[in-house]
């Protein structure tokens, strides 16, 4: 299959792809971790500190009060667990493509698991109305997944200063691009780059909204399983990804050869 050939005009390049696709897929992940995961919004560590607070602040200190504050610490391990490894291991990628199919691959298998055990937990009747500690290795999953696709979308290659799908930030720059883009104290040069970057957040967040919808609409009838259409969207664009990575190595060879 010829993946060069497998891209839509709106796309200005690989980079982008990946960028609007991780944001249709957080949309997607996002949507039924609020739905069967207690509100848990595995993206967002704001709203659920903001859950944590409201939950403490009832005085109910059971572990449904402290379910979303473990969300958040679990998060900030991940986060230290990954600038160790960073610190402590070398890695040379071997084209600008490979670190992000790497990561895209680990995502495809994790996105796996999640769905697999999500759907199992819920066919089995495992969650219940209110969470306990045995729904938190399926939380841990989505919370490493999710981890994983903000630093792919931070790192995705479009210069546009993101680090997830969806954040307050991505309206305001919206809003203020488009703005500036009929700014006349701007060159030509200047209005239509504040342009194309405003765009690029519309297309951000019609990607997440779209992601988020379908999979909702999707989950009345296949509960976790509705996933399996952001998982396929990944698998495929890993593909592509380690098919750029492939031409990218090989013309590098050339080159030096």
């Amino acid at each position: 299959m010829n993946f060069k050939t497998l891209k839509l005009p709106i796309y200005k390049s690989i980079n982008h792809e990946i960028h609007y696709a991780m944001s249709f897929i957080g949309g997607g992940m996002e949507i039924i971790s609020f739905k069967y995961l207690y509100k848990a919004l595995i993206g967002y560590m704001t709203s659920n500190m903001i859950f944590g607070i409201n939950s403490l602040a009832e005085g109910d200190f059971d572990f449904s009060s402290f379910y979303h504050i473990l969300i958040i610490v679990i998060w900030m391990l991940l986060g230290a667990g990954h600038q160790i490894i960073a610190n402590r291991c070398s890695y040379h990628p071997k084209s600008p493509m490979h670190g992000y199919a790497i990561a895209m691959t680990t995502s495809t298998f994790i996105l796996f698991l999640f769905i697999f055990i999500g759907q199992y937990m819920f066919g089995h009747g495992l969650l219940g109305e209110t969470p306990t500690l045995s729904v938190m290795p399926l939380v841990t999953i989505g919370l490493l997944f999710m981890y994983i696709q903000n630093f792919i979308i931070k790192n995705g290659g479009t210069a546009y200063p993101t680090t997830t799908s969806v954040v307050t930030t991505v309206y305001v720059l919206m809003i203020t691009r488009l703005a500036g883009s009929f700014n006349r104290n701007k060159t030509a040069l200047e209005q239509r780059a504040s342009l194309s970057e405003g765009i690029h957040y519309v297309m951000v967040l019609i990607h997440f909204f779209a992601g988020a919808y379908i999979t909702i609409k999707l989950s009345e009838h296949y509960q976790f399983n509705s996933l399996y259409l952001v998982f396929f969207v990944l698998l495929f664009l890993t593909l592509k990804v380690w098919r750029e990575h492939s031409v990218l190595r090989n013309d590098f060879k050339k080159k030096t050869a």
